[in-house]
């Protein structure tokens, strides 16, 4: 595997989002009213999570500070999500919301109504005055399909698809768990494309069995699963077009879901740019891991102040390990917070030995 250096380029695979021009007004919730907001500095803010089941995922989210409906298999908690309902069919309220305070209940899109220079700074919303972007954690009590994303080209001609390009940070690796992550090397289309929607297009895959704190971007159209025992942490663009081409439905005896194959098949790209992984770092320190033209995430290892880095707009942090102090915020292991891009000026402290990733958003 391609390993590259900790500062990437900022030229990575994917076209930006349409946005809206500074200074439009959002069409959305325009009849809201914040008197708090719009009197008082926005401050940094944490935000309840969209609770996500899975006939892949488990219970290890309770681990990470989230309280899961009894007797649910949960694969993913949404930390920072503000997409549109049609976008996901398959939960009733795909926004995660502000989870205390006079903001108490808000969606980031309804922020950026109200609030939009505070919370973004220069940074432009998406066409439907959105948050562009989405933060997930995953546990993966079981393989998650083989899948790929729609590449740019893809989405040009189909315009119902969403680019969807994301990024992996590994919190926990059970031994032996293993990830999928683009076809072996040597193969062509003629190799793959008959063989999806069956077992026979796993011996096909590039096996890692990766270690927790190792990094790996998902550029679109790589061929990708998690596996079991893995739990990552998922940035990505606010996208949820997924093409499945295998899903383990006998391995499991799980329900079969449907596949994708001729809308995958075209989305398959057997060397995408930018597919690249970084090693678990040692002791304290602090690197950039991505760059795209859509986010970037920066790693902290430390028990200290967190200097934010001097760029604009809002601020996503996560704590990975350990436990933060964002002001008067504190967050434990698996707590999420944005730092509004007027309040960069927060005081950041580790109040431990910790791993933070600071996320930022591209202007």
């Amino acid at each position: 595997m391609r390993q590259w250096p900790e500062r990437v380029s900022s030229e990575l695979a994917g076209s930006r989002f349409p946005m809206i021009p500074a200074g439009s007004a959002s069409p959305h919730n325009a009849g809201l009213s914040y008197s708090s907001a719009m009197t008082d500095k926005l401050r940094p803010f944490t935000l309840t999570p969209v609770l996500s089941p899975r006939p892949w995922g488990g219970r290890r989210l309770e681990q990470y500070g989230k309280e899961l409906p009894e007797d649910a298999l949960i694969g993913e908690s949404w930390e920072v999500a503000d997409l549109a309902d049609d976008v996901v069919p398959y939960l009733d309220d795909p926004r995660s919301r502000v989870s205390s305070g006079p903001l108490s209940g808000s969606s980031l899109s309804d922020l950026i109504a109200t609030n939009r220079s505070e919370l973004l700074g220069p940074i432009s919303p998406t066409s439907e005055g959105r948050f562009p972007l989405l933060v997930k954690l995953l546990d993966a009590r079981e393989h998650l399909s083989v899948q790929v994303h729609p590449h740019q080209q893809y989405v040009a001609e189909h315009p119902a698809a969403r680019l969807k390009t994301e990024s992996w940070y590994v919190v926990e690796a059970e031994p032996q768990a293993a990830m999928f992550y683009g076809f072996k090397s040597g193969l062509d289309r003629k190799d793959v494309v008959p063989v999806i929607g069956t077992p026979e297009i796993v011996p096909t895959l590039h096996t890692i069995h990766p270690d927790p704190g190792s990094f790996y971007n998902v550029p679109a159209g790589l061929v990708h699963s998690l596996g079991a025992g893995l739990m990552v942490a998922e940035i990505q663009t606010p996208s949820d077009t997924t093409y499945r081409l295998y899903d383990w439905a006998v391995e499991y005896g799980r329900e079969p879901r449907p596949l994708h194959a001729e809308q995958g098949a075209a989305s398959i790209l057997l060397n995408p740019a930018f597919a690249y992984s970084l090693p678990a770092a040692q002791g304290r320190g602090v690197r950039e891991l991505i760059s795209n033209r859509h986010y970037w995430i920066r790693e902290h290892r430390t028990n200290t102040t967190i200097t934010l880095a001097k760029r604009p707009g809002p601020r996503v942090m996560m704590v990975i390990r350990g436990w933060l102090a964002i002001d008067d915020l504190e967050l434990r292991q698996g707590g999420t917070a944005i730092i509004p891009a007027a309040a960069l000026d927060s005081t950041v402290t580790a109040q431990r030995p910790s791993t933070i990733l600071e996320v930022g958003l591209q202007s």
